[in-house]
């Protein structure tokens, strides 16, 4: 059973018919740091974080305990790309020890469309190993969706002449330099030079996300900061897809807006959004929906 983009209280009354509807006698589950989930159940409930799913004090004492009469509960476990990483190989072994498991996840990829595979490997591993996303696989499974609908929306921020001259010199400079560094490291250092010239655009009586905090204004949190409900007004988005996935997540946004310059770096920003949007947008399209 996969559960996508539902809220804590959703979560609960999935996890209470579960229960009802089934003989089950201990659950666990499986839960990223930030998120910690809180379930309520008639049955005694362990919870083991992300982090902890490939230490020995957690895998043989749990491969022994599961059984066919335990519960497995993936809550927000999708933390990184590569379907063959570690944690994810642990939690399919406690996983292929029950028939009884609930994938939760907010939503139903972090960048790529075969993201959803991992959901997909946590509900069975071995009839989709080695296959890449197909929508049919969208009703292969127990899998229903609540769409998590995110729009941009983009704040116009001017700027001179002489800030375009500036962005095209330091451009020119990071390809010249680059060398063996990553090269992902130059719209990183683009999107910084770009934020920089939009404090102008900041106003005290609005709140902001920056990537760190540079700034020194009490009104502009970077992304580590954002601890609840808000709505922000995005200086630089974070360069880690899956982080800037947490922050809409942790804020309850479901529009982004964003101080947008002319300079290329924004237009490669709103475009990526986009991009991702319609990947997304399309899975929603296709999939059994709430």
């Amino acid at each position: 059973m996969i559960r996508i983009g539902l809220g804590p209280k959703e979560k609960q009354k999935v996890v209470d018919e579960y229960l009802s509807n089934n003989n089950i006698n201990k659950a666990y589950c499986l839960y990223y740091r930030d998120f910690k989930p809180s379930y309520k159940t008639d049955c005694e409930i362990e919870y083991v974080e992300y982090a902890d799913i490939i230490m020995y004090k957690y895998f043989y004492r749990l491969l022994e305990e599961i059984d066919d009469k335990k519960l497995i509960i993936v809550d927000g476990c999708m933390r990184t790309q590569n379907r063959s990483e570690l944690t994810y190989n642990c939690a399919h072994h406690y996983l292929n020890q029950t028939p009884h498991k609930i994938i939760f996840e907010h939503f139903p990829i972090i960048d790529s469309k075969d993201d959803f595979m991992i959901l997909l490997d946590f509900e069975n591993k071995g009839k989709y190993k080695g296959k890449s996303f197909n929508y049919i696989f969208l009703h292969d499974e127990d899998i229903k969706i609540k769409p998590r609908k995110i729009k941009l929306n983009t704040i116009p921020v001017e700027i001179s002449e002489k800030d375009f001259e500036n962005y095209e010199k330091k451009k020119e400079y990071l390809f010249d330099n680059l060398g063996n560094k990553d090269p992902n490291t130059i719209p990183r250092e683009l999107q910084l030079f770009a934020g920089n010239l939009k404090k102008k655009a900041i106003k005290p009586d609005k709140l902001y996300v920056a990537r760190n905090k540079r700034f020194k204004l009490d009104n502009v949190l970077a992304y580590n900061e954002i601890a609840g409900k808000g709505d922000y007004i995005v200086i630089d988005t974070h360069y880690r897809r899956l982080n800037m996935n947490d922050f809409l997540r942790i804020s309850g946004m479901s529009t982004i807006k964003y101080l947008c310059t002319t300079l290329s770096i924004d237009n490669v920003i709103v475009n990526e959004f986009s991009k991702w949007k319609a990947r997304l947008d399309a899975i929603y399209a296709q999939a059994s929906l709430y």
